[in-house]
């Protein structure tokens, strides 16, 4: 059990294309709400596990809108990068159905600084 817990971590997330949000959505789902015709949303779990389920606009009329990109096998991604500034302060990007995390450059800068401090023993 432990085993197939590890690699459905690395499964792709799926895409599926309907009219309205089901009840119970299913986490590693793009639901992209509003079907073929007329996409406006893209809805989906936090990548992070915080139980949340994300909104992002991508309806093409409106001027600050994500793009989706869809490809064979299910799956698609989504640009520019998603950044939650809420409780779970994530930021990643959505490519060909797995997570991208990116690194806040403030806290990147730090952890350089930390491993570099580290590497010279100080």
């Amino acid at each position: 059990m432990r085993l197939f817990n590890f690699f459905a971590r690395f499964r792709p997330y799926r895409t599926e294309w309907v009219e309205d949000l089901p009840e119970k959505p299913r986490t590693r789902t793009v639901y992209i709400v509003g079907g073929r015709k007329h996409p406006y949303e893209a809805v989906f779990a936090c990548p992070r596990g915080c139980g949340e389920f994300l909104r992002v606009d991508i309806a093409p009329q409106h001027r600050k809108s994500w793009r989706v990109s869809e490809h064979r096998g299910g799956t698609m991604s989504l640009s520019p990068s998603v950044w939650l500034t809420t409780e779970c302060r994530c930021h990643f990007w959505l490519q060909n159905g797995r997570i991208v995390w990116c690194e806040i450059p403030a806290f990147g800068a730090a952890k350089r600084k930390r491993r570099a401090r580290e590497q010279r023993g100080g």
